[in-house]
């Protein structure tokens, strides 16, 4: 019998036309992140507030944190309201600061939580959170929480949702989704798309990723029996891969929902930087979290990069790292765009600046598309922070209106970076296909059965594949390509259940098969 079909998606698509490289300072992206857990858009207050400080700094993009831990700032929501004293659940905080930011010239892109669940020693009190309903009092396929090789499910910053468990994956895809679907943001922004960090101090690889659905996945697709170590290096790729197909059916989605949509991504870029290409994988974005953001990059399922390139100043080594990372990204884009973080708490005012302009240097003729600042709650650090690792960091979210004005007007040793005012860093909202750019998407239907489905691409009448062009998918639920020209197009599934079509992609539709 014919399993039951269910979707899958493919992307062909050249860079969009915004993607270029910045050529002219008055069309970088200056972004701030605005946490959930502090002084943000918790209330018409908050986000009037907050929109007078950013059009002051010269900020053009605002990442608005929305999520946090399986909650929501905004009411068309398919999570709970965040339950936070500062917080009216029946505010829309979302749809405010989007009115609110536009009438400025300033973008809003939603910032998502994506694996996070929850944090606290007691469960949510809302019994709809995902927490209390695939976390610790569930069993067998209904928990969806990551867990470390001896099957513990609390990591340092709590609970988290496992990539590889495919109602986990499709869950956080709704859940963005959902967003793009509507609210009027100019784009959605992913944090934690990723495992999270773990105590383990192995040299390779980490313990997390055990949910039991992902592990039989796994085995299967491996045609092992085992419990694999953290350093296996199938296991790795394999854990890799569950994230990668995450980020490629949200990015394929939501370009099919609105084309004119950025997806973005807060990626890890922390520890030694790698030197050249081959590297990135056995950095700590690769080996440790699992995050292969330089993959996404050159197979083209993200439109813009920030990496948290968070460095204290004053500490030689991290400083040399955090100038070895900026080199590698400047040179490792791959046509998309890329924004550096700047973990602004970390530093003072000074050093902020001249973090930025190093940044912004072009490098071997190379330059990044801007810069992003970690945070509005805390915009610059004071001497004794900057200078002491130890120091607890202390929010300036109820400081004066002028906390960010440095970096438009400057100290008094030193010029600010954004002496003149922005647009937003992608201009006017439009289609890819208005852009000018060669984008197609194709969504495929296939079986549930398959564990980790390959999707060769043909050209019309060719009996092979065509070289590495194949997607893969995620237990039968989605897979990808990108970077291929609008045109005829064959499409199959090899193995035991072999099925081919045809598949006629142009620049300005979706078309649609069944395999």
């Amino acid at each position: 019998m014919r399993a039951p079909p269910i979707l899958l998606l493919l992307l062909l698509t050249a860079p969009p036309a915004w993607a270029a490289s910045v050529t002219d300072r008055a069309q970088e992206i200056r972004a701030l992140w605005v946490d959930a857990f502090h002084e943000g858009i918790r209330s018409p207050a908050e986000a009037n507030r907050l929109v007078v400080e950013a059009r002051a700094a010269h900020i053009n993009v605002l990442f608005v944190q929305v999520r946090r831990r399986g909650d929501s700032l905004y009411t068309k929501s398919i999570d709970p309201p965040l339950d936070d004293p500062a917080y009216d659940p029946g505010f829309d905080a979302l749809a405010y600061i989007i009115d609110l930011a536009h009438r400025e010239g300033i973008q809003v892109h939603a910032w998502l939580n994506a694996t996070p669940a929850w944090q606290g020693t007691r469960p949510p009190r809302d019994p709809r959170h995902v927490f209390n309903q695939h976390g610790l009092s569930r069993k067998g396929a209904e928990n969806w929480l990551t867990m470390t090789r001896k099957g513990e499910a609390r990591f340092p910053a709590g609970y988290f949702l496992d990539p590889g468990h495919p109602a986990a994956a499709a869950y956080m895809t709704e859940v963005c989704l959902n967003v793009v679907r509507n609210y009027a943001v100019d784009g959605i922004h992913f944090d934690y798309i990723r495992y999270p960090e773990t105590r383990d101090r192995s040299p390779r690889g980490a313990s997390v990723g055990y949910n039991p659905v992902s592990l039989q996945r796994f085995r299967l697709a491996a045609g092992r029996n085992d419990v694999p170590e953290p350093g296996d290096e199938q296991w790795m790729a394999w854990r890799r891969d569950q994230v990668t197909q995450l980020v490629r059916r949200i990015y394929l989605e939501a370009k099919a929902a609105k084309p004119g949509i950025r997806v973005s991504a807060a990626a890890v870029a922390w520890g030694k930087p790698p030197t050249k290409e081959s590297d990135f994988l056995d950095a700590v974005p690769g080996q440790k979290v699992f995050q292969d953001w330089h993959g996404w990059l050159k197979e083209g399922i993200l439109d813009l990069v920030v990496p948290m390139n968070y460095a204290r100043e004053a500490d030689p080594t991290v400083r040399r790292w955090f100038d070895g990372w900026i080199q590698w990204e400047k040179s490792h884009k791959h046509g998309r765009q890329l924004a550096v973080g700047i973990g602004a708490y970390l530093n003072s005012k000074e050093a902020n600046l001249a973090q930025i302009a190093r940044a912004l240097e072009p490098g071997s003729g190379r330059r990044i598309d801007g810069v992003c600042f970690f945070s509005y709650a805390k915009p610059f650090a004071s001497r004794h922070e900057a200078l002491d690792a130890a120091t607890p960091i202390q929010s300036q979210a109820t400081g004066p209106v002028k906390r960010m004005l440095y970096l438009s007007a400057g100290t008094v040793s030193d010029h600010g970076v954004f002496d003149q005012p922005a647009p937003p860093a992608a201009g006017k909202e439009r289609t890819l296909a208005q852009a000018g750019s060669d984008v197609a998407e194709t969504a495929l239907n296939t079986h549930r059965a398959l564990i980790d489905p390959r999707i060769p691409l043909y050209g019309a009448g060719e009996p092979s594949p065509r070289g590495d062009a194949r997607g893969r998918g995620d237990g039968g639920i989605n897979s990808g390509f990108s970077n291929l020209n609008p045109g005829k197009n064959g499409a199959g599934i090899q193995g035991s259940l072999p099925r081919r079509t045809v598949l006629d992609v142009d620049r300005s539709k979706v078309p649609r098969a069944t395999l």
